[in-house]
């Protein structure tokens, strides 16, 4: 990441706030000191944690300038300790920041983490700080009277204890919001008043009831309470500047009260209020956090315009565990509305007078055996009311497409009735035995063409047409032979079929306009000398195939996949509408079934047609 101007200002406020707090915690931890350089509270240790967490690998350099340098402006060669203390301080400080996604105080996890981490640093710290005091003293140092463990606490107090208060500190200092959405790291204004009123009082109290205790030491156990207090009550923050602020009050209050043998026991209780700060302190954030997250919960419920109600199931009615107001304003009085509900699950609009109401009933979870339900209410009345408008707009529209539509199938419904008019006018006299079959046709051309405009009615009057089905192979075989005497000789058309008979729930008139339009655009396909296939399959699954193939130049790839569209048109301009295929279309997706051309060029067109039957007979 490339060095700008304020993060280097950034560094330089950080680094200048280290070195000054390092140079006054030196200072202050050489005020209870159990053996050279060996305090029982070592803050500096936790700064230098916390320096690293916040400036990263920049704040390395600085980790090696030496405390009594900084503290006294003298150096000796025990100044040597800061060398090991910098690099295992250091590599923890990366380590963590590299491990934990955040600001390491941010989860649970981070917390442990920190925890698991620090601890095993410390002991790595100990053993290798140990070392560096047998090589400059040239002595084997002994354990006796507990130095070396005094070490080891006083290390591990100061990194559990400062290392998270600092790290606010120097957020603090750059103006930085700590990372986390949470409040565990946040040291608010409210926090540390709260913080340090505790402390003060905790202290208050140790002042007063150490001497009736066996030992001074056994009362500083009583100061871990306010930090559990804190903890729960605040949060992670205001537990952790609780417990700094007690051990840092206590650090100025003992000296002269305590033995050096009492040390270990103040050290042994830093330590375990520091590690309970911590742990409280995340189970106070988390808490806090659930507390938060469940009263916007409720919140959001409660001012929710969606209806939301728990149903308890009860052998002789459902009844009503909670409600939110906009439930009860939607059904005051729920009661005869959820009778109507006892089945298992439930979705659909229940109309209330003039007011419709979309229910949605179901199990609360997918354990509760139906015990408990879940109902979900809204109010839809307006949505519906924009549908119907928006359905009769559609409508209109539609309609205004069939008058189009209506021009082209009347045409081919006329084209019979004209043609054998002039030719039965010829045979009435010369050929009177054609005279009766070509009346027949024209009859049905006009039966047909009466039907085509009821059925435009009653489209226009959202009606449907009740049938219990038509027998497809007959239509399609009277169809056909319509077709054959009115169409160019030249033209042929061939109907075969696996079944007999069977139901479709299309009309006769349905079932003649779809073959007709498939006709015409099959003899304009093959300038009038070509063959039309149609073929009925055999039932399957509620459905019957009828494939319809021409041995035409077939359909290209860009014209099929708009050739279904209404007024597009693959032929001469004047020669087609482009709405046989779509009123093709159409008059099969009302009747719920479909039409895919499933052929293309330099293939002949083949047209599947997938019919919805009501009813098999062999």
């Amino acid at each position: 990441m490339p060095i700008t101007r304020s993060r280097l200002l950034s560094l330089l406020l950080s680094a200048a706030a280290y070195l000054v707090l390092k140079a006054l915690l030196y200072r202050a931890a050489g005020m209870f000191d159990v053996a050279p350089n060996a305090s029982a509270w070592y803050p500096p240790i936790g700064l230098m944690l916390a320096f690293t967490l916040h400036s990263g690998w920049a704040a390395i350099p600085f980790l090696f300038i030496p405390s009594d340098l900084l503290a006294y402006g003298t150096v000796n060669s025990f100044s040597l300790l800061i060398i090991p203390q910098a690099i295992v301080v250091g590599a923890t400080g990366l380590l963590l920041r590299r491990g934990v996604s955040g600001d390491v105080f941010s989860t649970s996890k981070g917390v442990s983490t920190f925890i698991t981490v620090a601890l095993t640093s410390v002991s790595l710290l100990f053993v290798i700080s140990t070392a560096t005091v047998q090589f400059i003293t040239a002595q084997k140092i002994s354990i006796a009277g507990n130095v070396n463990f005094a070490y080891w606490l006083g290390d591990m107090s100061g990194v559990l204890l400062c290392t998270p208060v600092f790290l606010t500190l120097f957020h603090l200092v750059n103006r930085q919001a700590v990372q986390s959405s949470t409040t565990w790291s946040s040291l608010k204004v409210k926090t540390m008043l709260r913080a340090t009123g505790l402390s003060a009082a905790a202290l208050l109290v140790w002042l007063l009831s150490r001497d009736l205790l066996s030992t001074p030491a056994s009362s500083f156990f009583l100061l871990i309470l306010p930090i559990a207090i804190a903890g729960f009550l605040w949060g992670f923050g205001a537990s952790t500047l609780t417990a700094f602020l007690v051990n840092f009050g206590l650090v100025l209050l003992v000296r002269g009260v305590l033995d050096t043998r009492d040390v270990v026991d103040l050290q042994v209780f830093m330590l375990a209020a520091g590690t309970t700060g911590l742990l409280l302190g995340a189970l106070g954030s988390t808490r806090m956090e659930l507390l938060g997250r469940n009263a916007h919960l409720v919140r959001a419920i409660e001012e929710a315009p969606l209806g939301i109600a728990l149903l308890d199931r009860q052998p002789d009615k459902l009844h009503v565990t909670f409600a939110n107001p906009t439930f009860q304003r939607f059904s005051p009085d729920a009661s005869q509305i959820i009778q109507r509900l006892q089945q298992q699950g439930f979705e659909g609009d229940v109309q209330t007078g003039e007011q419709t109401l979309n229910w949605t009933v179901k199990p609360a979870s997918a354990s509760s055996q139906g015990e408990t339900l879940i109902a979900l209410v809204r109010d839809v009345t307006e949505q519906r009311q924009r549908e119907r408008a928006e359905q009769h707009q559609r409508r209109m529209v539609a309609i205004g497409e069939i008058a189009g539509g209506m021009a082209h199938e009347l045409n081919n419904l006329l084209h019979p009735v004209i043609n054998l008019s002039q030719q039965a006018r010829k045979d009435a006299s010369n050929r009177p035995e054609r005279l009766g079959k070509a009346l027949t046709i024209i009859e049905d051309s006009a039966r047909n063409s009466a039907k085509l405009v009821r059925q435009v009615l009653s489209f226009a009057r959202n009606d449907e047409e009740k049938d219990d089905g038509t027998e497809l192979v007959a239509s399609l075989r009277d169809t056909v032979a319509l077709l054959t005497s009115t169409l160019p000789p030249t033209f042929t058309i061939i109907l075969t079929s696996d079944i007999s008979t069977v139901l479709v729930s299309l009309t006769r008139t349905e079932i003649s306009q779809i073959i007709t339009n498939l006709a015409v655009n099959a003899v304009d396909a093959t300038d009038q000398k070509g063959r039309l296939s149609i073929h009925v399959g055999q039932p399957a699954h509620g459905s019957v195939i009828v494939t319809v193939e021409d041995n035409g130049p077939g359909i290209s790839a860009q014209e099929a996949e708009r050739i279904m569209e209404p007024f597009f048109t693959t032929k001469p301009h004047g020669r087609g509408t482009g709405l046989g295929l779509a009123i093709v279309r159409d008059l099969l997706l009302r009747r719920h079934s479909s039409i895919t051309l499933v052929t293309q060029a330099p293939q002949s067109a083949r047209f599947v047609l997938t019919m919805q039957s009501t009813a098999e007979r062999e």
